[in-house]
């Protein structure tokens, strides 16, 4: 007697197999769009600190008095295939903060005060890549990078840009694929307001990243730190990225002591994290209210609060 199985028992599998499918698939495809948007995102910021790290060896990152002069520079180092005087051309009409609670239009990021980082006189240009990421950009023509040797993530300070990695497809989205550099497009503060600085409301929850095979985003010091496998410092910063803000600096964290200290305020007590490196690799901490500064370690969990 032959043996198998029964059309009734085929097709009840393959329901079962297509049920899982269904579950498991949305959860599988999200989780790849994520690290495809990481990745590209990585892809840009490298490409840009290459080109204007090559640009300024061969003296030809400043001295430009618009944004055209520059992107027309630009355009031996990065594969540029479009520019747009009116930035919306190149860019999606619309790009989203992190939460969703504010957008803003494209149309309207039109001069370098509109990327809200100080006004450098000059009009914002968008620009579209080879490998379809857009971006809409200015140029501080008062940019000096006096060292020929500096790195990259140096050199893109004479820029004010906020990116696109999949062009003008959605979700368009501050965090997801859409990124800023030395930007901050929103005006409004989702934290608390403390003098020009928006600080955010509580404190922020970040995991630490593997830095060690020389992540120059967000930590250059590669296997020369030797916490860089759990570099705690390094996924403060990717964190305050991610919300479209950034690690303060240390004068920004010192502000906050005060009299009466604003840090009370805010709930603030204990070490927190600034932007800038220390000595042998470490990274500077204040401690909060009263001031103290000191560098430490990078896998030290020192509090975090995200500014713009």
């Amino acid at each position: 007697m032959k043996k198998g199985f029964t059309l009734a028992e085929v097709l009840i599998t393959l329901g079962i197999i297509g049920v899982v499918a269904a579950l498991v698939m949305p959860g599988l495809i999200q989780d790849w769009r994520e690290k495809s948007y990481a990745t590209a995102k990585d892809v840009f910021n490298n490409r840009l600190e290459e080109a204007t790290r090559q640009m300024n060896v061969n003296e030809a990152l400043t001295g430009y008095a618009a944004t055209e002069s520059f992107v027309n520079e630009l355009k031996k180092y990065m594969k540029i295939l479009q520019v747009c005087p009116d930035p919306s051309g190149c860019f999606a009409a619309t790009v989203t903060n992190s939460d969703g609670s504010e957008t803003v239009e494209t149309k309207d990021l039109k001069n370098s005060s509109n990327l809200n980082e100080g006004n450098w006189g000059t009009k914002a240009l968008g620009i579209g890549l080879i490998n379809g990421y857009t971006a809409i950009l200015s140029y501080n023509p008062e940019c000096s990078i006096d060292d020929i040797t500096a790195p990259g993530a140096q050199t893109t300070s004479c820029l004010s840009l906020v990116y696109d990695i999949n062009g003008k497809a959605k979700p368009n989205k501050i965090g997801k694929d859409v990124y800023t550099l030395n930007a901050d497009i929103f005006k409004s503060c989702s934290g608390i307001k403390v003098g020009t600085l928006c600080v955010s409301s509580s404190n922020e929850s970040y995991i630490p990243i593997d830095t060690c095979s020389g992540n120059a985003e967000y930590d250059d010091t590669g296997t020369s730190n030797a916490y860089c496998s759990s570099n705690a410092w390094a996924g403060a910063k990717k964190h305050c990225d991610e919300l479209g803000m950034r690690l303060p600096t240390r004068s920004q964290l010192l502000s906050l002591k005060g009299t009466p200290p604003p840090a009370t305020d805010l709930g603030m007590s204990g070490y927190f994290w600034a932007s800038e490196e220390g000595y042998a690799h470490n990274a500077w901490g204040v401690y909060l209210p009263d001031g103290t500064e000191y560098h430490y370690d990078k896998n030290n969990f020192f509090g975090v609060r995200c500014v713009k």
